[in-house]
């Protein structure tokens, strides 16, 4: 990636060398994020249309010989692992949820303030690309790009990809059911910092570690950690807490269901909002049909859009 960056210190450096080379990552990106945004680069646009994954086109083109070019036309998004250089071409690895795909970009094909663009790159950086199916001459299946925007700046050095994360407690273990491609997960309601919400916390205090806790009062902001690891769709169904007042709409505890997905804009959630209630009633009533409150109410999808919209 860009040449002015390791990407990680030699290993044995003490802890204290380790952050001096984090915060002076962190400045050097900062660094490119306000050039981006000088020339006019959004770098953290609201969504990305792609039609396929890195395991699908392994699956569907995975058997072809060295030097094919199939010709498809995919979009793929995901996160720049590695990059290699070679004359007027890039080399690159490309990791979404599913598996990795490496990316082939080209001067003659894209020019070259595209290519330079693309090399200034970091590791970690998130980008969508559109290119072309391949095989490579050393038998690579590789997508070669016609074109790439970035979808979201990295702005912290990544782990050491060659020994990952030493400690086990950070990692996310477990996945207990996928659903339209979402991983329902768990995660702390006990936490050191409350947040995704404007709310008055419980607190507690943790006598072990002699420090002070929070119930959390909304899942936001693990569950956009998560998205950050690599996870693409996540949803929790679970307790938060708010130490506030009560009536018949407000209770201090309540089970609440929050979902995130990469690449996706509020069109999105709107349509999967109302995909998730027209099915539930469906599922349970037998009709997308109700009546409420003297109101004959139709939950089928699509529902009228904008503020103060009739009931349909």
């Amino acid at each position: 990636m860009s040449a002015n960056e390791e990407s990680d210190p030699p290993q044995g450096e003490a802890g204290a060398e380790r952050a001096d080379f984090q915060e002076e990552t962190r400045a050097h990106r900062l660094g490119k994020l306000d050039r981006l945004r000088e020339r006019g680069v959004e770098p953290y646009p609201v969504r990305f249309d792609r039609d396929s994954t890195a395991a699908a086109l392994h699956e569907e083109f995975g058997d072809l010989a060295a030097g094919s070019d199939t010709g498809k036309v995919v979009r793929l998004a995901g996160r720049v692992m590695g990059e290699r250089r070679h004359g007027g071409l890039d080399f690159a690895e490309l990791r979404d949820e599913t598996g990795t795909i490496q990316l082939l970009i080209a001067r003659d094909a894209v020019g070259v303030e595209a290519l330079h663009d693309f090399s200034d790159l970091d590791l970690g950086d998130w980008i969508g690309v559109e290119g072309t199916v391949i095989v490579s001459d050393h038998g690579e299946l590789s997508v070669r790009l016609a074109s790439f925007e970035l979808l979201s700046k990295s702005l912290r050095a990544l782990p050491d990809i060659r020994h990952g994360i030493a400690d086990p407690e950070t990692r996310y273990r477990q996945r207990y059911l996928d659903a339209q491609g979402f991983l329902e997960v768990e995660t702390p309601i006990l936490q050191p910092l409350y947040g995704g919400a404007a709310a008055r916390p419980f607190v507690t205090h943790h006598n072990a570690l002699d420090m002070p806790l929070y119930l959390r009062i909304a899942d936001e902001l693990y569950l956009k950690r998560l998205l950050v690891g690599g996870f693409e769709r996540v949803y929790e169904i679970g307790h938060d807490f708010r130490n506030e007042g009560i009536d018949r709409t407000h209770n201090p505890e309540f089970t609440m269901l929050e979902f995130y997905e990469a690449y996706a804009d509020y069109q999105d959630l709107i349509r999967l909002t109302e995909e998730l209630i027209s099915s539930l009633a469906q599922q349970l009533l037998g009709t997308t049909v109700i009546e409420y409150q003297g109101h004959t109410i139709n939950l089928a999808p699509p529902w009228r859009r904008g503020l103060g919209a009739a009931t349909r």
